[in-house]
């Protein structure tokens, strides 16, 4: 009996150990390749980024062949090509026109990365007043301390266009005659701008400026008291000038109307091909975002390392990552603030889809069903 006992237990222990020996040479067998496209900044490595090194793609049985992309277009014709040399990758808003087209091999829009906010109005503490102690500089509260002002920005750049965006918002509703307005020397800056009215007292001066000129010239005593600018200067002004403030973002202060995401798009014939990976891929991005929003510096440095960025090189105050509560509540209905991103992107690229080709219905161009199921699950 006891010798039938021990046979037996020997057997058990090596069925044991064959089992244990072969399950990691099974589960890398099991593994499905998914070929991926990401961009060498803060906000199109970072989630990618924490998925691998945290270990969410393996979880959900992926593993990821990364390209760096040179460029939004290059990306796009390899993800369209015949011969597809990308299944899935981050995108900006430049090239989010893609997955509107209806020519072609398609496209679809996925997931919601997350919000830029690269574009920034920072000031001098002490010109700009939180008169109702909120915590935030509301839009009466920059009409107040922006009348009489010179304002540096590089007008050729987008934050040239983004100033005058935020002009008009902060003039909304007010009667014209009370209205800022804007004067510039340069002259491509005004071409087809009419000031609401001739009120020296509501003239601001905008001046153009090198955006990498900026830290310096907030840094001097007598120099800029006012900039608006986009990353690395604005990142460099917060963090290495203590009497710099930050006034208005556009995450802050612009409606989803206004504020475009970044993305992530999906070749259709890879997700009509491998629908479950592709879920799997997406379930593996969504808790790479909870990952990422709650321990965010160190998704940034995720990101460098898998961009071979020097450490440092990207900032969080050029993005908003979601939280899991965020999305949540950005994808609890048709109607909700994830929705209205997804359409502004939408409906801002639309024109941009070339002249005869087909353009996709919004429901046609956002296959949601990955994200919301992934909601559901994790």
């Amino acid at each position: 009996m006891k010798k039938t006992l021990l046979v037996a237990l020997m057997i058990v222990g090596v069925v044991a150990s064959v089992w244990a020996a072969a399950t990691p040479e099974q589960n890398a067998k099991e593994l499905t390749t998914v070929r991926i496209g990401i961009h060498a900044n803060e906000g199109g490595a970072p989630l990618a980024a924490v998925a691998e090194e945290q270990g969410f793609f393996k979880k959900h049985g992926i593993k990821v062949n990364f390209t760096v992309v040179e460029s939004g277009p290059a990306e796009m014709t390899a993800m369209r090509a015949d011969n597809r040399t990308l299944d899935v990758g981050y995108i900006g808003a430049g090239v989010a026109w893609n997955p509107i087209d209806g020519n072609g091999n398609g496209l679809s829009f996925v997931f919601l990365d997350c919000l830029s906010n690269a574009e920034m109005f920072i000031a001098k503490k002490g010109l700009f007043t939180d008169a109702n102690k909120n915590g935030r500089f509301d839009f009466d509260e920059i009409y107040t301390g922006l009348k009489g002002k010179k304002v540096y920005i590089e007008v050729g750049t987008t934050p040239g266009g983004w100033f005058k965006a935020l002009l008009e918002l902060i003039n909304a509703d007010r009667p014209a005659a009370e209205q800022l307005w804007i004067h510039s020397e340069t002259s491509s800056y005004m071409a087809g701008y009419t000031a609401p009215n001739s009120n020296a007292a509501n003239r601001i001066e905008v001046i153009n400026t090198l955006n990498s000129n900026l830290p310096a010239g907030m840094a001097s005593n007598d120099g800029m008291d006012v900039v608006v600018g986009f990353s690395p200067a604005t990142s460099t002004i917060l963090k290495t000038n203590k009497n710099a403030e930050l006034i208005a973002t556009t995450v802050g202060h612009f409606p989803p109307e206004k504020s475009f995401p970044s993305t992530w798009v999906a070749s259709n014939a890879w997700l009509k091909e491998s629908p479950e990976v592709a879920q799997a891929f997406i379930n593996a991005l969504y808790e790479a975002g909870v990952w990422r929003s709650e321990n965010i510096d160190e998704a940034m440095r995720a990101g460098e390392r898998l961009s071979q960025k020097p450490v440092g090189s990207f900032d969080p105050t050029n993005l908003v990552a979601p939280t899991k509560a965020m999305y949540q509540e950005w994808f609890a209905s048709k109607d909700s603030l994830g929705y209205q991103y997804m359409k502004a992107l939408y409906q801002v690229r639309v024109p941009n889809v070339p002249a005869g080709n087909k353009v996709k219905s919004f429901e046609e161009s956002f296959d949601d069903s990955y994200l919301l199921k992934a909601l559901k699950t994790f």
